[in-house]
């Protein structure tokens, strides 16, 4: 069950063109930097935003044109071939970056491969009935009320009326026992727990497609077992941000919260190595 310890906020000056850059409030992946790699990493993350990667950038494509296709060729170019070998095709590829300075330009061939997902989405009516129906990448702010932090997160899809969360996601393998070992590695379960105590939200679903053909695509809905395992993961990374936040302390390894002291020596054993 949710947690009752949380206030959302209405912040009408985070804006989709700002969000990644935000530094007022706490995302999941912000969190994701204590547990995977250490506070001070995290610290750094926080201060030099990094540029998205390829990865990045065609997620977010994808997302726009399934989620919010009308909003598609006004944020993205599809870019022509140009033979840069040639005096006119360098002066074509010139004046074509200068006309698309404000969009994020994308290679033909990444724009067919969104067009067939999108195709293959589209088709596939339980997928289509999760991700057309509802608010579209919604924006949230919250206040964890029990550590005085403020929080952010952006919902794929959402529905209020229904309690309803649906996380859509590229993968290499949608298969049961492939996929949960994609949700066990990348913390999906803590992602969803933090997005449903914002929002009070009933269930979380993940539309996991494949990101070769034949596009493959499995519907998985998180049990409560896994919610409360990220809920609990969650609120322990808070409670290390709000401590290194207090205290403005950003250890690398080794520092134990509980007993408030350095463990810096790490001990490996041979069972964790061979």
């Amino acid at each position: 069950m949710y947690l009752n310890n949380m206030k959302l906020i209405e912040d009408k000056n985070l804006t989709h063109s700002n969000y990644y850059n935000d530094t007022d409030y706490v995302s999941n992946s912000i969190l994701n930097y204590l547990s995977n790699n250490s506070p001070e990493y995290c610290r750094y993350m926080m201060d030099n935003p990094q540029p998205a990667t390829a990865a990045m950038k065609f997620g977010s494509a994808l997302h726009m044109n399934v989620l919010q296709p009308e909003e598609f060729n006004n944020h993205y170019k599809i870019s022509p071939k140009f033979d840069k070998r040639t005096k006119q095709g360098k002066a074509d590829a010139a004046e074509f970056a200068n006309n698309n300075m404000f969009k994020t330009v994308l290679s033909g061939k990444d724009y067919d491969l969104i067009e067939m997902l999108t195709l293959k989405l589209m088709k596939d009516n339980d997928a289509k009935t999760l991700l057309t129906k509802g608010l579209k990448e919604h924006i949230i702010t919250w206040h964890n009320e029990e550590y005085d932090i403020k929080c952010r997160g952006m919902l794929d899809v959402y529905r209020p009326e229904q309690g309803i969360i649906v996380d859509l996601k590229t993968t290499q393998d949608s298969s049961y026992n492939a996929f949960a070992s994609s949700v066990r590695k990348f913390k999906y379960y803590k992602q969803a727990a933090f997005y449903m105590d914002a929002v009070r939200a009933q269930e979380f679903y993940i539309v996991a497609i494949e990101k070769n053909p034949p596009f493959s695509i499995n519907i998985i809905q998180l049990g409560n077992d896994l919610l409360d395992k990220g809920r609990e993961m969650y609120n322990r990374e808070l409670e290390i941000y709000k401590y290194c936040m207090d205290n403005d302390y950003w250890p690398s390894e080794g520092y134990d919260y509980l007993n408030k002291k350095s463990e810096r020596t790490i001990h490996i054993m041979d069972s964790d190595i061979l």
